[in-house]
């Protein structure tokens, strides 16, 4: 069977890197002695496909994986991994998928991020601003680094929650097509129109979604 699970990253393992974060699910699945099936070859490994990557720093609310292994009831497997998972890593759901659905990594292409921001920032002005542009360049952070990257057709929207105290904005943008809007492109963005990384209180990657025309899914529903 194929078992697709929704999981929590809390702040205390917001600096694990995109490998750590596998290792550490792979030895709490040998843990938890789930029935994982193995690739072939001479160095066999869990069938296990991780959502898309969790930037280093950020924690996370709504990450997902996919995992290979024999028939076992999801309400199980979900008790033995929270079992082992350490505190700040919960699985939150999980469910058995058909055995042809397509990676996460292929389907999922679009995340909200959230941002506990100090107030008096102007976070109204600041988001009329930027959704008013027709184009918002910043310096690339991926494989070319020395391209300016247009990052407008991949931010879908920006919201913000004017709160007594703390204000929120939340972020929802394209992570691959028809652009690849990265977390620390975010940052650089937002610090050129006035919103600097100290004046951030917090930041986390609320959901993952897999989007079809103007409507978003969660990849739970979405299979």
């Amino acid at each position: 069977m194929r078992l697709r699970a929704e999981y929590s990253v809390g702040r205390n393992l917001q600096f694990l890197a995109n490998l750590d974060m596998m290792h550490l699910m792979e030895r709490a699945l040998r843990r938890a002695a789930i029935p994982c099936h193995l690739t072939e070859g001479f160095n066999p490994h869990i069938k296990l496909s991780m959502g898309t990557i969790l930037p280093v720093g950020v924690w996370g609310e709504n990450e997902y994986f996919d995992l290979d292994l024999e028939e076992m009831p999801p309400e199980e497997f979900k008790t033995k991994m929270n079992d082992v998972l350490p505190p700040d890593m919960r699985v939150k759901q999980c469910r058995a998928i058909p055995n042809n659905v397509a990676s996460l990594m292929k389907v999922v292409n679009a995340a909200s991020y959230v941002f506990i921001v100090k107030p008096g920032q102007n976070l109204s002005a600041m988001i009329s601003s930027l959704l008013g542009c027709n184009e918002l360049l910043v310096q690339s952070r991926g494989k070319n680094k020395r391209v300016q990257k247009d990052l407008r057709p991949g931010i879908f929207s920006m919201t913000a929650e004017i709160g007594d105290g703390i204000d929120v904005l939340t972020v929802m943008v394209s992570i691959n097509e028809p652009v690849n809007v990265r977390f620390d492109e975010l940052l650089a963005l937002f610090a050129e129109n006035g919103l600097k990384t100290e004046d951030l209180v917090d930041f986390f990657r609320q959901g993952n979604y897999i989007k079809e025309g103007t409507k978003f899914y969660l990849p739970m529903e979405k299979v």
